[in-house]
């Protein structure tokens, strides 16, 4: 009987994913899942903006690129950086996205809400 729960420990163990260390210099998901939120409205934005004038709607992107990397008191190099690092790595970009889309429904609710009241 031990010998059986010794074998199933050690398939257990076996079976759960080890934690990735994240590298010095590359975001924390939290932190990388907050810019990404910021940078795709932006992009969005972008998208609806270049109809009318896309050199002007190319130079207000850019401009709000430097704006969210100011706000996160960062570079363009460490943020291309973690984007390359969590390209990676797929499982972890994958829960990142998760977040973002969370945080992206959750503020189209409260802005639905304020226009219904």
């Amino acid at each position: 009987m031990k010998i059986i729960i010794l074998l199933l420990s050690i398939l257990l163990l076996a079976c759960t994913a080890p934690k990735i260390e994240i590298p010095t210099g590359i975001l924390s998901e939290t932190e990388f899942a907050n810019m990404l939120k910021e940078i795709h409205l932006e992009e969005a934005a972008f998208e609806l903006n270049k109809r009318k004038e896309v050199i002007n709607a190319k130079n207000s992107l850019a401009t709000s690129y430097q704006s969210i990397y100011k706000k996160h008191n960062i570079d363009d190099s460490t943020f291309s950086k973690s984007l390359r690092y969590y390209a990676k790595h797929p499982e972890i970009l994958e829960g990142i996205y998760s977040t973002v889309l969370e945080q992206l429904t959750d503020e189209r609710s409260t802005l639905d809400q304020q226009e219904t009241n």
